[in-house]
């Protein structure tokens, strides 16, 4: 007999604030006590936030797989793209459906549409970033999906300030969704056999950014409580997804990926930053060039930047996914000469990430990578971004910058951002200054009140396992071969 394992992802949880609110979550004390709980923390983690599930399920590290967001820069299209359409990383249930074994799974985060033949297989039902539209591995389990359980409740996230109204609005629909989730996973579950099950709730995700229990976060006051509101919402969900079953016979592993903490990140000042690094590189002379400043031409920019958060917020609810993409594409990569920009701030959401504009990679790229003015960029680049200081305190912005082709090696190495900017990890600060570039006042416009973190953990629970917490943690390179020793161990002993 081949033994079951369910995982039971939350996505973006945050194993602090898990174990600080125990007592308000039952299902999840109860597996704690049962099993074995270890945090997972890795560079794909800590620099990566986005990475972190592709890196789990198909147990490469980024530089193999080369999935760090859901739009990435495609150098010869020269704009960022849904990776859906160009890129695909394939989950390791794929093997195990080869192998013999019957499979489901619902809204694994950055996964593509399903490729499963046998299995029942749901993505993008109600995931926090969605790469696709809905999908299910048949016609017959989408239109199943459907009718029985409804469009999902929990829409797009528009990372713009939201009023108290809006937040509790969407704590409600956080709520539901949960609800709803837990039954399609359970019926999922139930509707079929399966030896090797995958529900993920994104709730978790969606809510930390929003409700991050800080004080006035951004200007906004949150509703009391929310967020615990929805982990004890998730709580409830666990505890629907495992009523009835028998764990004599079945592996059951909580696991987040990554986790969530108090906004830190400083990303808002990257664009601004390398503007003034290229201008100042260029020796280029214009009308602000006392403060360094580069004016880009940027319709899409210019809107993001002027339109009211609300209306950016309801017209970001309403227009299809592709338009909000084409929206993010042109704010960022809009406007730029390519012909004077040796690199550019592309899309991110904790750290900053900087691309190079390369010739031979690039379709318009300048920088030759074996020339001396390349050297020089990559100096100038590393001594500006090290220059800036938070006014208010003196401290330093950046913690360190992190090249790519030196953290992550493998065949899709060069799918990744080529410089990652780590922060000192203060919460998010409004004004800087360099003695070389002058002052920098930016707002961080997200709405978010928390941000990734690099801690996500497992918990295990098994037939006769072991119990308690692991002081060593763990990495999320490690979920794969848990899974497959489980699965088929007990078959070759």
């Amino acid at each position: 007999m081949v033994p079951k394992v369910l995982i039971i992802g939350l996505d973006a949880a945050s194993i602090d604030f898990i174990l600080a609110s125990l007592p308000s979550l039952p299902n999840l004390r109860r597996l704690i006590d049962s099993g074995s709980l270890r945090r997972l923390r890795s560079a794909t983690s800590e620099l990566l936030p986005a990475a972190c599930w592709p890196t789990l399920y198909s147990g490469v590290p980024p530089g193999a797989h080369g999935v760090y967001y859901h739009l990435q820069w495609d150098p010869a299209a020269m704009r960022l793209r849904q990776i859906s359409d160009w890129l695909y990383c394939e989950p390791f249930w794929c093997e195990l459906e080869r192998r013999g074994l019957r499979v489901v799974t619902l809204d694994v985060p950055m996964s593509w549409p399903s490729r499963l033949t046998r299995g029942l297989e749901v993505t993008d039902w109600g995931t926090h970033d969605r790469m696709t539209d809905f999908h299910a591995s048949s016609p017959e389990l989408a239109a199943d999906v459907r009718r029985r359980f409804g469009a999902y409740p929990m829409g797009a996230e528009v990372p713009v300030r939201k009023s108290f109204a809006q937040l509790a609005r969407m704590r409600d629909d956080i709520i539901e969704g949960v609800r709803r989730r837990a039954e399609l996973g359970r019926w999922l579950l139930d509707v079929r056999d399966w030896d090797f099950g995958v529900i993920v709730f994104g709730e978790t995700h969606r809510a930390g950014h929003l409700f991050w229990p800080h004080p006035d976060a951004e200007g906004v006051a949150h509703p009391a409580g929310a967020l615990l509101s929805v982990y004890q919402a998730t709580d409830a969900a666990i505890g629907r997804l495992l009523d009835g079953r028998s764990l004599d016979e079945t592996t059951v592993m909580v696991v987040a990926a990554h986790g969530m903490g108090q906004n830190a990140s400083q990303e808002h000042f990257t664009r601004l930053i390398m503007d003034r690094v290229n201008q100042r590189f260029s020796g280029a002379a214009g009308p602000e060039s006392s403060t360094g400043v580069v004016r880009q031409r940027s319709v899409m920019r210019v809107l993001r930047e002027t339109l009211p958060a609300r209306l950016q917020h309801t017209v970001g609810q309403l227009v299809p996914g592709a338009v909000r993409d084409f929206v993010v594409d042109r704010a960022i990569t809009g406007g730029h000469d390519w012909a004077r920009t040796p690199a550019f701030a592309t899309l991110a959401s904790v750290s900053g990430y900087v691309q190079f504009n390369l010739r031979g990679r690039e379709a318009k790229g300048m920088l030759d990578e074996k020339s001396d003015a390349f050297g020089r960029y990559v100096r100038w680049l590393r001594e500006a971004f090290q220059s800036f200081r938070i006014v208010d305190t003196g401290e330093p912005l950046v913690k360190s910058l992190t090249f790519t082709r030196d953290a992550f090696h493998g065949a899709r190495q060069a799918n990744l951002p080529d410089v990652i900017v780590s922060w000192t990890g203060v919460p998010t600060v409004s004004k800087i200054h360099s003695p070389e570039l002058g002052t920098i006042d930016a707002e961080l416009p997200t709405g978010r009140s928390g941000n990734h973190h690099p801690d996500g953990f497992s918990l295990l629970v098994e037939p006769h396992g072991a119990r308690g917490r692991v002081d060593k943690a763990g990495d999320i390179l490690d979920v794969k071969p848990m899974v497959f020793d489980r699965l088929f161990a007990p078959v070759l002993r």
